[in-house]
């Protein structure tokens, strides 16, 4: 894939842009703790603005994403990005900056964030041969785990030899790098716009475009995509609450120094890059709903590695256990994810695609802050190591939607024909 000039500018420019994404998860919070001295309450309102802003515009972004050309879309949101991350240091300057300011304009930028991934998703499917899919999603999902490791240190680096203010200068600069390399990214393939404008014209989408809600349930009446929905979910709702006791248990529990649980995460990052190497290798000689069943289950195993590190006084034994464990979930997730949106792109009309995008992340993100808090809750009403314990054993259980549905047992992305929403064998 890499030979192929459009798709390399497509993934660099992917790439920066989720640096640039990643980089600010730490440069904002720190930025409020520095100069506006944020107290923990305000910590998590600024940690739940993205989440928010998914929650609240999902389903309208989705039907925006849909209406316009994908890269234009995938531009503009870069440009608006930009703009408003670039508005922080400004207030920054001028002594205008809050915490209030500070939350709106992360949940702007959340907002802009899916409106890029849900165009994203439908100009892989226009300007790109669905035979090559997999690959496609395989180097896209290797950026996003490289990037949710190294992003995060990038911005720390960042913070300590520029300070946070300039540090989001550099954020901004690489939404520019990422502007520019989408603009010199591949066209549709020929015929897929027209194609797609007829589509639009029909009467009966037109009245479904004029609904937020079209997407979802469109989805939902999938055969094949609803058992991925609900398990991710499933699965979400339990990762959400395993990572809200993680970090505590692994500092306070086990004693783990911040070089540790650098390295643990390391080690995670590193399962992410060789997942995404191999996931189209993976997808091609395993039957779809085999692969995907494993790629919940493994996560599983790894989240019972971490709470059964006690059962050794040794460090370095500790440490394994949990790196092991973070690998193993990192290296199965990516399988999933590319899984998860190779069947999206194929069984989802080109038109479609971004709102199914977006009420995909509506609902499956949902479920993550009612996660959180139930893990919060329950490692204080029982103990870190039984919240880790329920964790692990729900995600272990969110198998059960993919197993039972006969639909994804008879599927296979490099085969079969696509269901369609609404089959009568459904």
């Amino acid at each position: 894939m890499l030979k192929d000039r459009a798709f390399r500018s497509l993934w660099i420019a992917q790439t920066v842009s989720l640096f640039g994404t990643q980089a600010s998860v730490v440069i904002i919070p720190l930025l409020a703790l520095g100069a506006l001295d944020a107290t923990a309450f305000q910590m998590g309102l600024l940690g739940s603005a993205e989440s928010l802003a998914v929650l609240i515009l999902g389903l309208w972004v989705g039907t925006v994403a849909d209406r316009f050309p994908r890269r234009a879309v995938m531009v503009t949101a870069n440009l608006l990005r930009l703009v408003l991350i670039g508005l922080i240091p400004l207030a920054y300057v001028l002594d205008a900056l809050s915490i209030p300011l500070l939350f709106a304009l992360i949940f702007l930028v959340g907002a802009l964030t899916l409106l890029y991934e849900s165009a994203l998703s439908s100009h892989v499917v226009s300007a790109f041969d669905r035979s090559s899919l997999p690959k496609v999603n395989s180097y896209m999902e290797g950026s996003n785990a490289v990037s949710e490791v190294a992003g995060p240190g990038l911005g720390g680096v960042l913070v300590q030899f520029l300070g946070a203010p300039l540090a989001l200068v550099a954020d901004v600069c690489s939404y520019v790098v990422s502007t520019v390399l989408l603009l010199g990214s591949g066209e549709q393939k020929k015929g897929e716009e027209e194609k797609d404008s007829e589509e639009a014209t029909d009467p009966d989408e037109q009245e479904s475009v004029k609904s937020v809600l079209s997407g979802i349930t469109w989805a939902f009446s999938h055969p094949i995509l609803r058992p991925v929905i609900v398990s991710a979910s499933h699965f979400n709702f339990f990762t959400s609450l395993f990572f809200a006791v993680y970090t505590f248990y692994v500092v306070k529990e086990l004693g783990f120094s911040p070089l540790l649980v650098g390295l643990a995460s390391a080690a995670g990052g590193l399962g992410g890059v060789l997942s995404a190497m191999s996931a189209a290798a993976f997808m091609n000689r395993f039957r779809t709903r085999l692969l995907y069943t494993v790629s919940l289950a493994v996560p599983a195993v790894g989240a019972f590695l971490i709470p059964a590190s006690e059962m050794t006084s040794s460090t370095l034994l500790q440490f394994l256990a949990v790196a092991t464990g973070q690998f193993l979930w990192s290296f199965s997730i990516v399988v999933n994810l590319v899984m998860s949106e190779t069947i999206k792109q194929m069984v989802t009309p080109t038109h479609m695609i971004g709102r199914v995008t977006s009420a995909m992340r509506f609902t499956t993100l949902g479920f993550e802050p009612v996660g959180a808090i139930v893990g919060g809750t329950l490692s204080t009403l029982l103990s870190p190591t039984a919240a880790l314990v329920i964790a692990a054993s729900g995600l272990a259980t969110s198998i059960v939607w993919v197993i039972s549905n006969r639909h994804l047992g008879t599927y296979d992305v490099n085969a079969a024909e696509p269901v369609t929403a609404g089959d009568s064998r459904a």
